[in-house]
């Protein structure tokens, strides 16, 4: 209810049915009609004649490779022209016109956040090689398995054929068996 006008088109020109096409990743509500929308697909529009520095930002941002992508949040003032709060991506924080009782809170976590952005982008880097290893040994353990129970079976296959004689020869790719194991 209430919303910018602009704002309330932007969101609708999103639904198809009764799904999101395209959802909203940031929403951010400022000053008289101000807002700032960014979706999930890194598409932005925004109304921000009272954040004149974010607006700058904004669309210096749409000029670069990753663009609107390394907008990480943005907080408006609803009752503050100019003071905004902005994260990026890569943790750093920019914020102005901030009341002066909440400057050094605001001074106090920059360095904090890239910090925190720097860890957890570690962890997850760990976590995928993790899992990419698990993956290559699974896979190990199964090409062995299944190495084990072919040469059986050709044991199997020579005793059953006594004078006859029976030749097989398969060939077993890894991306084959990924792909016979569901993970391909």
């Amino acid at each position: 209810m209430n919303l910018p006008p602009k704002l309330l088109t932007a969101l609708q020109s999103r639904i198809r049915g009764n799904d999101w096409h395209d959802k909203p990743r940031i929403v951010a509500l400022g000053c008289d009609e101000n807002f700032l929308l960014i979706t999930a697909s890194h598409a932005a529009v925004w109304d921000l004649s009272h954040y004149r520095t974010i607006s700058s930002m904004l669309a210096f941002s749409q000029t670069q490779p990753r663009g609107i992508q390394n907008v990480h949040n943005i907080v408006l003032h609803a009752y503050r022209y100019q003071c905004f709060v902005a994260q990026s991506s890569n943790g750093s924080l920019i914020f102005e016109n901030v009341p002066l009782h909440e400057l050094e809170g605001m001074q106090g976590m920059v360095e904090p956040l890239i910090r925190d952005t720097r860890e957890e982008e570690e962890r997850q880097a760990r976590m995928i090689r993790q899992r990419n290893d698990g993956r290559r040994s699974s896979l190990g353990q199964r090409q062995e398995m299944l190495r084990r129970d072919w040469g059986e079976k050709t044991q199997q296959f020579k005793m059953e054929a006594r004078g006859l004689r029976l030749s097989l020869k398969m060939g077993i790719s890894a991306g084959g068996i990924t792909r016979m194991l569901g993970h391909g």
